[in-house]
Order: C-alpha cells, then structure tokens, then sequence
C-alpha cells in the first residue's frame, strides 16, 4: 500500500472526485481528517499540544520571536555549512600534495571528482535516513565523520589513499544540503527564507577568504620548511578536518531536531511560531515516507528546471573549488600568490549572496535578483575566456556572483516544495544534479589544456548564458501557476472553504489549492 494512501489529505481528494458522496459524507470525512495523525506534519500535534486555535500574532512579537531563532539557530548552520567546504583540495593543489603523493597526469582530476561519486552513490539513501531519524543528530553524526575523514586525508601517501578518502568524504556530504534545506523551512517563513539562505550560503565565501589566508600562511612559514616534520597541504587537512569534528560534536549538543523539541522555546513560543509559519502551508516535517508524494516529485516540472540549472552551473564550478588555484597561477601568478589572490573571490559572493538576497527578500522578487546576479558572471566569464592576468583575474572575480543562484534553487525548494518526502525528493534530485556537474567539472580543466584552459572558459561562457535563460522559464512557470490557483478560487466563490489546519496535514504543493508560489 501507498504510504500516503491514509493520510487525511488523501482522503479529502478521493472524496472530491466521488460525485456520488452526500454532504454529510463529505463531513463525516473531514472529521477523520482533522483527527487523525495518519501521516500528518509533526506540527498538528505540536498545534493540539498548544492549544489547536489560530491567534493573531502581534508584529512586535514576532520580531522578537524571530530574534531568538536566528540567535540559537542560524549561527551554528552557517558554521558547519562553512566548514563543509572542499576548497582543502584545491589550496592541496599547490602546496605539495601532487608531488607527496605521486600524483600525474589527470589523476588530480579524478581526486577532485569521485568526492561526487560518493556524494551521489549515498544520496538516495540519505533521504530515507533524514526522515527516519532525528534531523540534527543525522546530520551531526555526518558532519563529525567528515571532518574526521578530512583530517585523515593528512595520511594518504598515494593516489588509492586520496580516491578512498575523497569518496567516503562525498558519502558523509549527501545529507548537508537537503538537511540544511530542511531546517531553513521548519525555522522561517517563506518571505524570510531566501535572506537566510543567502546569509548561510554566504559563509562559503567566507570560509574560502579564511582559508586562503590561512593556507598561505602554512605554505610560507610550513611549506618552505625542509625539517617541518608535515607538508603544507597535511596541515590544511588536519587543522581543517578537526575543527570540523569539534563543530559537529556541537552540532548534536546545540542544535534541536525541530521546533517542536527545541529548548530555546516555551510551550507559548513554539505555539506562536506554529502561526508564524502556517502560511507556508508546510508545516515541519512528517517522518512518513509517502510514494505518492516521490512520484509528483519526478514528474513536477519544476523538480528539473530546478535540477538543470544545478547541474549546468556545477560543471564550471571547478574554477571556485578544486581548480581555483591551478586557474589563477595560469594567469601567471606564483603558487603562494595564487592562494591569496583567490581570497576576493569569497568576498564578492558574501557581498553578492547577502546584498541580492536582500533586495529579493525586501521585494519578493527572488528570481529577477538572481538573474540580475547572473549578468556580471558572464561578463566575468567573457573576460576568463578572452584575457590574461588583472582583466582575467577580475572577471574571475565577478564569476563568484554564479552561487547567487544556488540559493536561489535551496530557497525555492525550501518555500515552493510542499510535501515532506517530495521535499527531500527534490533536494535530493537537485543533489544529484549538483554531484554530475562537479563530476563532470575537474573533467573540464584537462592537462593538455593547461595553464590557460581555454576549452573550459569558452563552456563557462555558453553555461552562463543557459541558466540565466533556466530561470526566465522557471518564474514563467510559477507565475502561471499562481494566477491558475487565484482563478480557480474566484470562480468557486463562497462555496469554496479549505480543511482547517490544512497546512499541517503534509500536503504537496501541487495538492494544496491554498499553496502560492514564491517567484
């Protein structure tokens, strides 16, 4: 049987489409569906525990309510997302690992990818397991293995060592994005979700200008050592891997599962955020797997515009993760140069990530931002393609402007994503997609090529272009959909009434009449 063949949303649409059911059936059923928890969100128990009315929720409240969350929950996601950065392997690239290690020919490029190999091999996995167990335990167990598989890449003294590693590395990261995506939906509001999620993402931009400095620092002091006992890049692998284990032990400590557990929060509190989120028509999550809701998911447009711009824009992202630092030296710059030239790109995202999230949180117009942002990066990648040294090197820079629509797909998927399991569904896709463009993406910077890589600026160029046109089509289709939804309602008229607490029966999106979309 269909996991969700029982739920009370389930039960509601069969009735609708049954001509022959009376109004007292029609009733008879609604009150099954109001109480029953059959595959319902968390937060309809969370409601009744708290008094299962709708309140009127006083502005100056809810600032302080959403004070208190970001205080307890969005500085320990923005450190453990920094953290979960694989930027080590490329300040690797020229502080000594190729030579320790007997690296030659293309073998670097196939270190940098099967950590996607591993992230995609467990992905399917890792949505069964988000949902079956705790949020935040599940993801600090996976964020503690990573930072200690990091910091045993320090041991590696060959090419077998290295591809192990990596891979198992991918593995433990399968989780990170549809869990951060998770938590972002349970805690904020769709308005206030796609700032968030910029805040967030953001810290990768600052993690990248941390460890520039601080790889350029070992590669000065440690790597020009001929008695230093490690090699410049062990040191990166080992101070990176720990601090990362000693953040994921926090993690499990701090960060609570959902609203519903959190310790931060009185009974009062959570009942209140319950009204601050209903609107989402989401609630916080259900722990029962739903097929139904798995194949909507698959055959949602949406599910691969989102997935195709994920994909596409992964294929160049080389140039910011694994190859940034062999790509700058190629501009003909030194190694312990090219590891602090590359830190103003960490700073053009954070200040682009945060100043366009903004904008799209203040006019609720995330997708013309996030196209905005995507015109200097393909100024930026004509200037990688067609020039040499300072011109190159800041059109390298502007090309850092590309994530902005990275948050703009997590958002999206965080506000426009209904449905627990065809939430995790869609990150997961989207997951998948990001781990075939980063496959693909070392593939791209061939040893032939070097050290301009010409062949890969030139499909950075023509990538740029096509998922900025990505994202035209996809606001179509969700503008669409939402003036489809307003005419339907208008010409129902009083006859139509929603379920009460609908929003908290795990719903999807597309079941949902009440469901807008966030363009």
């Amino acid at each position: 049987m269909d996991g969700d063949a029982m739920t009370p949303g389930a039960v509601e649409g069969v009735a609708r489409d049954k001509p022959g059911l009376d109004e007292p059936a029609m009733q008879s059923i609604s009150v099954v569906q109001r109480s029953s928890g059959i595959g319902a969100d968390a937060a309809l128990q969370l409601l009744q525990d708290t008094g299962g009315l709708r309140r009127p929720l006083d502005p100056e409240v809810n600032r302080r309510l959403v004070r208190r969350i970001d205080k307890h929950v969005m500085p320990l996601i923005c450190i453990i997302w920094s953290y979960i950065d694989k930027t080590a392997i490329s300040y690797a690239s020229v502080t000594g690992i190729t030579e320790s290690t007997g690296l030659k020919g293309n073998e670097f490029n196939w270190v940098a990818s099967i950590f996607f190999f591993g992230q995609l091999a467990f992905e399917f996995p890792t949505i069964r397991l988000i949902q079956l167990f705790p949020l935040a335990k599940y993801a600090s167990v996976n964020v503690t293995l990573w930072g200690a598989t990091l910091a045993c890449l320090a041991a590696c003294t060959n090419y077998a060592g290295l591809l192990a590693c990596r891979f198992f590395l991918g593995v433990l990261e399968a989780a990170v994005v549809p869990a951060w995506v998770l938590f972002t939906s349970q805690w904020y509001t769709k308005e206030e979700q796609a700032f968030r999620v910029g805040i967030w993402f953001s810290t990768c931009g600052a993690a990248q200008m941390f460890g520039g400095f601080f790889a350029y620092g070992v590669a000065t002091h440690v790597g020009k050592d001929p008695n230093a006992t490690l090699r410049g890049w062990q040191v990166i692998f080992l101070f990176l891997g720990l601090l990362t284990v000693v953040m994921g032990i926090a993690f499990w400590f701090i960060m609570p599962d959902s609203p519903a557990v959190a310790g931060f929060l009185n009974k009062e509190q959570k009942g209140l955020h319950l009204e601050r989120i209903r609107h989402n028509e989401q609630g916080i999550g259900s722990q029962t797997f739903k097929w139904g809701q798995v194949r909507e998911a698959l055959t949602d447009t949406m599910t691969w515009l989102y997935a195709f711009w994920v994909f596409a824009a992964n294929i160049p992202n080389s140039i910011a993760t694994s190859f940034g630092n062999i790509l700058v030296k190629g501009m003909g710059y030194s190694n312990e140069e090219s590891l602090l030239l590359v830190t103003p790109l960490g700073a053009w995202e954070i200040v682009a990530l945060i100043g366009l999230t903004y904008g799209a949180m203040k006019t609720r117009q995330r997708l013309y931002f996030c196209i905005a942002g995507h015109i200097p990066a393909i100024v930026g990648a004509i200037l990688m393609a067609t020039t040499e040294r300072v011109p190159a090197l800041i059109g390298y820079y502007t090309s850092g402007g590309i994530p902005i629509g990275w948050t703009t797909i997590l958002g999206l998927q965080s506000s426009n994503v209904a449905g627990s399991t065809k939430k995790v569904t869609v990150a997961c896709i989207g997951t998948i997609a990001y781990t075939v463009g980063n496959i693909i993406s070392p593939q791209t910077f061939q040893a032939r090529d070097a050290p301009r890589y010409l062949p890969a600026k030139i499909s950075i160029c023509i990538i740029y272009v096509l998922i900025t046109l990505d994202l035209v089509v996809m606001r179509w289709v969700l503008d669409k959909r939402n003036k489809e939804r307003e005419r339907e309602k208008e010409a129902l008229g009083n006859t139509y009434s929603p379920e009460d607490n609908h929003e908290f029966l795990d719903l999807t999106d597309l079941q949902n009449k009440e469901f807008r979309y966030e363009v």
